[in-house]
C-alpha cells in the first residue's frame, strides 16, 4: 500500500497529450519509480486492493517482492 499511495506512483491514460499507445500499456499504465523495473506492471487487467500478498509472475519465479525502496 505504501508504494501505491506514494506521490510518485501515477496511473496514466495519456502520454504527451495523446491517448496512451499500446506500446506504453494502453489503455492505462502504472509507474512505480520506487520499485525496480521488473516490478512495474506492463499492462493492467484488473486492480485488487488487499492486505495479504497474493504473489505474482516475478515473485513466483523467485524474485524478491520487496525489491526497491
Amino acid at each position: 500500500m505504501a508504494t501505491a499511495l506514494h506521490p510518485q506512483t501515477p496511473m496514466a491514460r495519456s502520454y504527451d497529450g495523446r491517448t496512451l499507445p499500446p506500446r506504453y500499456g494502453c489503455p492505462m499504465t502504472l509507474r512505480m519509480p520506487t520499485k525496480l523495473g521488473y516490478q512495474n506492471p506492463k499492462h493492467i487487467q484488473a486492480i485488487c486492493v488487499t492486505n495479504t500478498y497474493p504473489g505474482g509472475y516475478w515473485e513466483d519465479q523467485g524474485y524478491n517482492c520487496f525489491g526497491g525502496s
